[in-house]
């Protein structure tokens, strides 16, 4: 007899019917809540049951297929109710992406489990919600790190851990044996030895039951008790394996509290052996701060007090206008540091285009909008021109260069740097043949990947390196060259380090030199001036005064010159020959190799575009060899080049000026001495000189007869005294490169991938590159 039968046998007629009129209530209730629900345009589902939802239609022994199926009926994102519990499930790719990625902060708070709940009472990094997790959260993982999570020393424990367990394994001889428990012993031990400080031994009495525990744990959390639990706790509470779940969890916390005890009762402050040393000796610190965190907030009051009354004279004087900023901190805590130029955006929209923002005590003017960018780099191209100090380049560079440096100094080597440039060939004939030359071994380099999935970014960095390499030091390196693969190696990485985190606090308040990270800078720079200075010192050996082969020749021979002349104040030493070849190796290699990489994704990406590309070529070129005065014959390959450079946006906050002089722009008091940050992508995204600047539309550099135009507000190369030293030879290394790219292969996405997938959104550090630089390219031409 069913449950059903045994209840209508044993109740009374009136009580039964009772029974059924509240069920129809209900059901009325319930069926006018849900309509209500659907008219507030919430995510469709299958209509559910009063207090059951829509339990009925699921296996909840196989939950995650039947959510499967309904997805398939009633789309990505759809809502079902377990019990009275309504949950909205997200299925796909697109849709988890979306949700998780672009709305993190809304969709990133984590669901309280009852069952869990009992335990963790809000407790803990995986179930804990708000300041507890994100703190929490935070010190676990640079604790972990500082204990060797993703370094090499992880590597050594994890291979230790392998060796015992290929021992224990071994142990069965080639019979049957029950993997799961081997396998867990040694995942364990991993976590053992990163959170308590060691590991156990497999047979150790401790340390297996607390791995079968922990299984059981897991299990158990999964079955439908558990669920049921969750769903309805005055009836799952009294399921057996409910119970049984809190008697293994009670034994887990445990053997934890007894392991935490013995580790706190043996703790030396000095030398933390894992994770709960580390959590111990912060929990320390913070009961013995009391006294101490009242006398910093103290000195914050003061320090408050001491900001506003100065934040308002600055006002006085018709300074920019600006958030109100913090003492100390300035206006960090209303700027996202890892995306700082949509930061600064955001704020032009309400402060205007020229505005005062504090980076802690730093105040920086900010510069935005085409006009005002123009205004201040080419009217005041002089007040506006010299280069912010960055600490963590000038430990490197040492106010030399040809970049960073100021002064007497960088006017003279940068005349003479362009004027040598030019004599070997920057901009002219000669310039063009060796970028074609190379561009041929570009071309038999990406051949060699057979139009299998390649990683761009490696051959056109090779390819921009070597043109600039033959305009230095007078000759190219082979592909893989060791010497020429570990210098663009370093110069990225430099790249890569210089726009970190660690880097900006080091830069803002000149503390944390010595942050792994800002010594992981000075290493890879250091390195790269050695390998600058073999590469100088090998020339130099060889050097014929009256046959120069590069620039390198040309600065050795300038300095010769001057030393026979006893010149000892001259700026062609030593340091700054090294520093200048240094920076335009650096700067010459990686734009115009990330323009390149845009270029191609956007091809992959846009194939309408990259068919109008190669539909010209082949009009145009055919099979022969791309020739820079072609360019003036191609007006939809110029233009989908130039559109690239916009798009990409690859400097978006060009480099940091300061003022030489106090200035009144633009109605505003600009000290001497203020640190400037011009938006250059706000002037190639300017709503008011781009028809659609927010999207990639070549169409912007073509008139109604498809004839190429010029826009005054493409400033890719920047503006006024600091304009690119190299634009002629980065315009026509990108033609030649991209034109003949296109003339030899057609760019795809991987397979799997479709147009619609391929990210655009970019990587920022130091500048913007491609976030997605895995392409293939099918060869169009036959061997030769």
């Amino acid at each position: 007899m069913g449950l059903v039968d045994a209840l209508v046998l044993a109740s009374s007629s009136v009580s039964f019917l009772g029974a059924v009129a509240v069920l129809l209530v209900t059901y009325i209730m319930s069926s006018t809540f849900f309509s209500l629900q659907k008219d507030r345009k919430e995510p469709p589902g299958p209509r559910p049951l009063p207090l059951l939802g829509n339990l009925p239609q699921l296996d909840l022994g196989r939950m995650y297929f039947s959510l499967v199926e309904l997805s398939k009926k009633y789309g990505s994102v759809f809502t079902v109710y377990l019990g009275p519990k309504k949950v909205v499930v997200l299925a796909g790719y697109k849709t988890v992406k979306e949700a998780f990625v672009n709305h993190a902060e809304e969709f990133g708070e984590r669901e309280k489990i009852r069952l869990l709940h009992e335990f963790t009472e809000g407790n803990g990094v995986v179930w804990a919600n708000g300041d507890s997790w994100k703190e929490m959260r935070r010190f676990v993982i640079r604790s972990l790190k500082d204990f060797g999570m993703g370094k090499k020393v992880c590597g050594e424990k994890i291979i230790e851990e392998s060796h015992h367990l290929v021992g224990e394994i071994e142990k069965f001889k080639g019979e049957a044996f029950d993997t799961t428990q081997t396998l867990s012993f040694a995942v364990a031990n991993i976590i053992c030895s990163m959170v308590y400080g060691s590991r156990f031994e497999y047979d150790d009495p401790r340390f297996a039951p607390l791995v079968d525990r922990m299984m059981i744990y897991h299990k158990l959390l999964a079955t439908p008790s558990a669920q049921v639990y969750s769903l309805f706790p005055s009836i799952g509470k009294w399921f057996p394996n409910t119970k049984e779940f809190f008697k293994v969890f009670s034994a887990i916390m445990t053997f934890n509290s007894e392991l935490f005890c013995h580790l706190k009762e043996t703790l030396n402050p000095q030398k933390c052996r894992g994770f709960v040393d580390a959590f111990l000796v912060q929990k320390q610190h913070l009961e013995t701060s009391s006294v101490s965190f009242l006398g910093a907030v103290a000195v914050l009051l003061v320090t408050y007090i001491m900001s506003s009354t100065f934040f308002s004279l600055q006002k006085d004087r018709k300074e920019p206008p600006g958030p109100r900023p913090l003492p100390l901190l300035g206006n960090l805590l209303q700027l996202d540091l890892g995306r700082m130029y949509f930061s600064l955006v955001e704020l032009s929209k309400k402060y205007g285009s020229v505005f005062t923002v504090y980076l802690g005590p730093k105040k920086v003017v900010v510069l935005a909008g085409y006009k005002t960018v123009k205004e201040a780099f080419v009217n005041h191209a002089e007040e506006f021109g010299e280069r912010e100090k960055i600490r963590l380049l000038h430990e490197f560079t040492k106010g030399n260069g040809v970049v960073w440096a100021n002064g007497d100094s960088w006017k003279e080597t940068r005349r003479f740097v362009i004027r040598n440039l030019k004599d070997f060939g920057m901009g002219k004939k000669v310039c063009g043949e060796k970028i074609i030359e190379e561009s041929h071994h570009l071309v038999e380099e990406i051949k060699k990947f057979k139009g299998e999935v390649f990683d761009t970014s490696r051959p056109l960095c090779c390819a921009a390196a070597n043109v600039i390499c033959s305009m230095v030091f007078g000759n190219r390196f082979e592909y893989d060259d060791p010497t020429f693969t570990s210098l663009i190696h370093h110069i990225l990485k430099a790249h890569e380090l210089l726009g970190g985190l660690s880097s900006q606090i080091f830069n803002l308040f000149g503390i944390g030199k010595w942050f792994p990270k800002n010594q992981e800078f000075l290493r890879v720079t250091d390195s790269t001036k050695e390998m600058v200075l073999q590469l100088v010192t090998g020339l130099e050996e060889s050097l014929q005064p009256n046959m120069c082969r590069s620039l390198v020749d040309a600065l050795l021979v300038k300095k010769q010159t001057l030393e026979d002349a006893e010149i000892s104040n001259s700026h062609f030493h030593n340091e700054n020959i090294l520093m200048t070849v240094t920076q335009l190796f650096s700067a010459g290699t990686d734009t115009t190799a990330t323009t390149l990489m845009w270029g191609l994704l956007l091809m992959a990406k846009y194939p309408q575009v990259q068919d109008q590309v190669q539909d010209e070529v082949r009009q145009v070129i055919g099979g022969r060899q791309v020739q820079p005065e072609d360019r003036r014959m191609m007006p939809v390959t110029d233009a989908v080049i130039h559109e690239v450079q916009r798009f990409a946006n690859i400097v978006p906050m060009s480099l940091p000026h300061r003022t030489n002089r106090d200035v009144i722009f633009q109605g505003h008091t600009i000290s001497k001495g203020t640190t400037l940050f011009p938006l250059l992508g706000s002037v190639l995204y300017d709503e008011s000189e781009w028809e659609k600047p927010h999207s990639f539309y070549p169409a912007h550099f073509l008139d109604k007869d498809g004839k190429f135009v010029k826009r005054d507000a493409f400033m890719p190369f920047f503006a006024g005294q600091r304009q690119c030293l190299g634009e002629n030879l980065a315009r026509m290394e990108l033609f030649i490169f991209f034109t003949t790219l296109l003339q030899r292969f057609r760019f795809t996405p991987p397979p799997g991938v479709s147009e619609e997938e391929l990210a655009l959104t970019p990587v920022m550090g130091l500048g913007f590159t491609p976030s997605q630089d895995k392409l293939c390219a099918v060869s169009l031409m036959s061997e030769e």
